[in-house]
């Protein structure tokens, strides 16, 4: 049976398994029987696997099997997206801050639930927003995102969905060329438009941060073509629609210093002019981010699952430290060829995920989009975060909240990421020049 016949037939049950997924979501309370769900990711995990080593392996090349990629994945995203989200109830804050935007009133001035914003409230939207007593999280991008989609059609949260889906169609083309521009085969985009998490998280929950990870991509495509200006701004429009975004700046930076001087200048202007126009709220501009760092767990260390390894010790500031460490490694590692420029992306937001272990499986979007460019050793880690990223919802839906999914999710990530670097010092230490020893007399 010919390669492209088997992948056809395995894009399509993918597509099948989304619908099915897509029906089990519609229970507003997903939680009490995760068996069927569970049933149905496994089964897509197997699938995208094995299709996507047959894309991958070289067995499928050329125009169909682009067309194929694509046409399965958006597919796939529109069977999940034609219904409301029931895992996570974020994109109905979108739609709520969108509302509040277009009243005229500023998103970070008062919460939900305020009186002041009664006169905005429906049956629809409203109710199912969580956290009301919090004004909003989101950066100005992502409220300029909000606002722009309010005006498209108010109120929709499935709107909402079906044109994330579409940014995230536009992501994947912009990764098939970015694969053609750093010298690999376009079809390598399989690994990322068929992957479950980013079916689940765009097509069903439609979060943002596959929007974070388009700008982050396209950042890198203007750095690869001597563009610092464009580069910095571009990357700043990702950091205000997740603020998380911003560990990739120091894998473009060159020690180059006009370059990367121009970079970090752009990217600092455009971050400081974005809040300007909602700075009339003062301090209360940064919104909810304060409480959502103390209710997470994240000021005082509760949050991080490798925290034990660092007894007595802020985590917080172990897993800054680390970061930090790992960003002037590449710095003083540069100029590296440019084929390397994705990767150095990928292996910051691996060494993000491994070390804060966000709670929620969305985190993990923008690491995936740089999925398909790992190489050697980084390949290990990278598919094991993006893999096990799923598993948190059984943890956080099961009414138990057992351990194992986070063992696995957090703990097998990190393991692999050791493994990994061992491998990684291994190959360096047997590239090392050998002393050469003098013949004896």
């Amino acid at each position: 049976m010919r390669a492209r016949t088997v992948t056809a037939g395995l894009g399509l049950l993918l597509v099948l398994l989304a619908v099915a997924l897509g029906l089990v979501l519609r229970e507003d309370e997903v939680g009490a029987d995760l068996v069927p769900l569970v049933a149905i990711v496994v089964a897509a995990f197997v699938v995208y696997g094995l299709a996507a080593l047959l894309v991958v392996r070289g067995r499928m090349r050329g125009r169909l099997t682009v067309g194929l990629v694509l046409a399965v994945a958006l597919a796939a995203r529109l069977a999940l997206a034609v219904h409301e989200p029931t895992v996570s109830r974020d994109a109905f804050r979108y739609v709520w801050d969108g509302r509040v935007a277009a009243a005229g009133t500023n998103p970070y001035r008062y919460p939900p639930g305020d009186p002041a914003l009664a006169g905005l409230r429906d049956a629809e939207v409203y109710p199912r927003i969580d956290r009301k007593r919090a004004p909003t999280i989101y950066p100005p991008a992502a409220q300029g995102l909000f606002r722009l989609l309010h005006e498209l059609r108010p109120g929709s949260v499935v709107s909402v969905k079906l044109a994330l889906v579409l940014l995230d169609l536009l992501a994947i083309c912009l990764l098939m060329l970015a694969l053609r521009r750093f010298g690999m085969q376009p079809e390598r985009a399989v690994v990322y438009a068929w992957h479950p998490l980013a079916i689940v998280e765009i097509g069903h929950s439609g979060h943002i941060d596959g929007v974070a990870a388009l700008l982050v991509l396209g950042a890198v495509l203007l750095f690869a073509r001597g563009r610092p200006v464009a580069t910095g701004v571009v990357l700043a429009a990702a950091t205000l629609v997740k603020l998380y975004t911003v560990v990739a700046l120091p894998a473009l930076l060159w020690r180059d210093r006009v370059r990367d001087l121009r970079l970090v200048l752009a990217f600092a202007a455009t971050i400081v002019l974005a809040y300007v126009p909602f700075l009339g709220v003062g301090t209360r501009v940064l919104g909810y981010l304060p409480g959502y760092v103390e209710e997470e767990g994240l000021a005082s260390g509760e949050r991080f699952y490798l925290a034990p390894l660092a007894p007595g010790i802020p985590f917080g500031a172990v897993v800054v430290a680390a970061l930090a460490a790992l960003a002037l490694v590449l710095w003083r590692s540069a100029p590296a060829r440019e084929a390397e420029i994705p990767s150095r992306v990928l292996l910051l937001l691996v060494a993000l995920l491994v070390l804060a272990t966000p709670a929620y499986p969305w985190y993990g979007l923008l690491a995936l989009l740089f999925l398909p460019f790992a190489r050697g050793a980084l390949v290990l880690p990278a598919t094991v975060s993006a893999a096990t990223a799923l598993l948190l919802y059984v943890h956080l839906k099961s009414p138990e909240e057992p351990a194992w999914p986070l063992h696995l999710a957090y703990g097998g990530s990190a393991a692999a990421l050791a493994l990994a670097a061992i491998w990684a010092l291994r190959g360096l230490a047997g590239r090392a020049p050998q002393p050469t020893r003098e013949a004896a007399p």
